[in-house]
């Protein structure tokens, strides 16, 4: 029992302290400090195995544009969005008939309440918080965004996205 938590406390030590510190990096930006929208097309173009997300609003085309573009690339992108916002703004349904015309699944919640998530995870990074991708969280909303290449957070992201296309399949 003592060697397995010897084993266990080296773990712990060798991942807080001798891990690069890219792989376990985590910064908080406010919207007004950075071009939110730019931060998260770069971690879109980054993505060489997926990209997953789901988000409430959505009417920001570079944002559609990039997430084509990793499609095309070969990029498995798989998206959740909200059913009211989807049937009542335009643009949005617009947006997420072309992202499903170009093979990108697209799934939405099925249940009363709204899908009120904003995140998106690649197999490198993980972007999430308040902001919605539209020009007003970018050019005018307070919003607070937190982006990150630790893994173990990374991959938690990652497990809920995949547990909710399990539980909303695309249609």
């Amino acid at each position: 029992m003592i060697v397995i938590l010897l084993g266990l406390c080296g773990q712990f030590y060798y991942d807080y302290h001798y891990k690069p510190i890219k792989q376990r990096e985590v910064s908080v930006y406010y919207n007004g400090d950075i071009e939110t929208n730019k931060k998260l097309i770069k971690i879109i173009q980054d993505s060489n195995e997926f990209v997953y997300f789901a988000i409430y609003t959505f009417t920001r085309k570079d944002i559609k544009d990039a997430l084509l573009g990793a499609k095309h690339r070969g990029v498995d992108v798989r998206g959740l969005t909200d059913k009211s916002q989807l049937e009542k703004i335009e643009i949005q349904s617009d947006i997420i008939k072309e992202l499903k015309a170009e093979g990108i699944p697209i799934a939405t919640q099925s249940h009363s309440a709204i899908m009120h998530l904003k995140t998106l995870v690649t197999e490198n990074s993980y972007f999430s918080g308040s902001y919605n991708w539209t020009a007003s969280a970018t050019d005018s909303n307070d919003e607070i965004i937190e982006i990150g290449q630790d893994e173990t957070i990374r991959k938690q992201y990652q497990k809920v996205l995949e547990e909710l296309f399990e539980k909303y399949p695309a249609n």
